[in-house]
C-alpha cells in the first residue's frame, strides 16, 4: 500500500493530490494522509476548504500519521535509528523525492508493505494520463462583487497574468534556493516576450510585494489585484487560470495557475530553473517557454 503526504501550501497541496488521484486509479489501496504540520508554517489542510475534499480522521490513518512521524524523525538517532530499522524490517518505509523533482515512472507502481510517498510530485507526467479528472477536480470559481469585476476585465481583454513571488523567498536559505531565480531581470525579459507576442496585452499582477512590483516595472495596461489574501488567496489562482497569457514566478501556486488555463493558445513563460541553479528538467510542462537569458 502506497500513502502519499499532503503538505505545505495550496500548490503543493495541489500536485500531490493530483498524484494521490493518478495512483489511486492505478492501485485502489492507495491512501492520503495529511502531515498536520502545515498548520503552522502554511494555511493547513487547504484542499477541503477550496475543493471539499475532506481528510478523513480515522483510526487507519491516525495511526498511518504516527508511523510516518516517526520515519521522518532526525533527532535522538540512538532511539530513532534502531525504531526506524524495525519498521523497514516490517516493510513500512518512506521514499522522499529528489531535490530536482524528476519524474520517476517506477513510483506509478504499486509496493509491498507500507510505502510514505513524500515529495510534491510537481511534474505533470505523474499524472498527465488522468488530466481530466484533475481538472475537474480543481475547479475555482469566486462570486464576489471586486474578483468577479476583475474576471470581466480579464475575458475581455489580452490578460497576461504575472505572479510575483517574493516574501518568505527573500529571506536566508530560501533566497539561495528560491529568491534569486526570478530576478528583476527574467521579468522584464518575460514581459517584453509578451509583448512581441501580443498586442496590446493587459497584464494582471499578482504578487505578496506588490509595492516592490509598482517601483520596478512600468506597463502600459496594468491592473494589481490586492484584494485576495491568506486564505482567501486561492482566488488569485482561479483569476490567473482565466488570463489567456502566463507569467509565472519559480512557484508551485502559479504553476497551478497557468496548467488550470485551459485557453488552447495560452502562451506560459516560466523561468529556467525552479530551484536556483538546480536543473529541474521534469518540472515545468514542455511545451512551457523558459527564459534563460538574464540577470
Amino acid at each position: 500500500m502506497d500513502v502519499v503526504v499532503i503538505f505545505n501550501g495550496l500548490g503543493n497541496q495541489m500536485s500531490q493530490y493530483a498524484f494521490y488521484l493518478q495512483k489511486k486509479k492505478l492501485d485502489k489501496s492507495t491512501r492520503f494522509i495529511f502531515d498536520k504540520r502545515s498548520h503552522i508554517s502554511h494555511n493547513g489542510y487547504e484542499l477541503e476548504r477550496v475543493f471539499n475534499i475532506e481528510v478523513k480522521e480515522t483510526v487507519v490513518n491516525s495511526i498511518l500519521f504516527l508511523l510516518f512521524r516517526i520515519l521522518t524523525i532526525k533527532k535522538h538517532p540512538y532511539f530513532s535509528k534502531p525504531l526506524i530499522k524495525l519498521l523497514n524490517f516490517f516493510g513500512i518505509t518512506l521514499f522522499e523525492e529528489s531535490a530536482n523533482y524528476d519524474f520517476d515512472e517506477s513510483l506509478l507502481k504499486s509496493s509491498k508493505g507500507i510505502r510514505f510517498l513524500y515529495g510534491g510530485w510537481h511534474s505533470e507526467k505523474y499524472f498527465e494520463s488522468n488530466k481530466k479528472q484533475v481538472l475537474e477536480t480543481f475547479k475555482l470559481e469566486v462570486e464576489d462583487v471586486e474578483n468577479l469585476s476583475h474576471l470581466e476585465q480579464i475575458k475581455k481583454t489580452e490578460s497576461v497574468s504575472i505572479h510575483v513571488r517574493r516574501g518568505d523567498y527573500m529571506k536566508g536559505i530560501n533566497f539561495e534556493m528560491y529568491g534569486s531565480v526570478c530576478t528583476k531581470g527574467y521579468f522584464e525579459n518575460a514581459i517584453d516576450k509578451i509583448n512581441q507576442l501580443v498586442e496590446k496585452p493587459h497584464f494582471f499582477v499578482f504578487s505578496n510585494d506588490l509595492n516592490w512590483v509598482k517601483e520596478n516595472f512600468v506597463m502600459d495596461r496594468c491592473t494589481f489585484i490586492d484584494c485576495n489574501n491568506g486564505k482567501d488567496s486561492w482566488k488569485d489562482m482561479y483569476l490567473m487560470s482565466n488570463c489567456k497569457y502566463n507569467v509565472n514566478s519559480n512557484s508551485t501556486f502559479s504553476w497551478w495557475g497557468s496548467y488550470l488555463n485551459t485557453n488552447n493558445s495560452k502562451e506560459v513563460i516560466v523561468p529556467n530553473y525552479f530551484v536556483n541553479n538546480l536543473e529541474t528538467k521534469d518540472f515545468y510542462p514542455s511545451n512551457w517557454l523558459k527564459i534563460k537569458d538574464y540577470n
